[in-house]
């Protein structure tokens, strides 16, 4: 596979990302930016993306950027649906769980429903 870009609403990661010789996008999103960032990240692609794979992505995709995205596979922690929420980590952690897994599954416009 090669990889195209990382597109992040976080920058935490961009010096690792262009270590690795690979560039990095950083698009903010917020309430109000939804749409645009969105919009954003379509640009970015600009349909030379065969696959889109979200990683640590805390945010629910309109059914307009489902639609018109490539293919998107989520992978999440495995902690759905029993820990749902912003900060499922601490909620694990409060309930005594020691051990968390990881789950892909492909991206619809009915959250965390797609095939795994």
């Amino acid at each position: 596979m090669d990889v195209l870009c990382v597109i992040s609403n976080h920058e935490q990661l961009r010096e690792e990302v262009r270590a690795l010789g690979v560039p990095f996008v950083h698009i903010p999103v917020s309430r109000e930016t939804k749409a645009a960032a969105e919009q954003a990240a379509l640009d970015e692609l600009d349909g030379h993306a065969e696959l889109l794979v979200l990683a640590r992505y805390m945010q629910i995709l309109s059914a307009e950027f489902v639609a018109a995205a490539p293919p998107i596979i989520n992978i999440h922690h495995g902690f759905l649906p029993a820990f749902q929420g912003a900060k499922p980590y601490h909620q694990a952690h409060a309930r005594g769980v020691k051990l968390v897994g990881a789950t892909a599954h492909y991206a619809t416009k009915d959250l965390d429903q797609g095939p795994i």
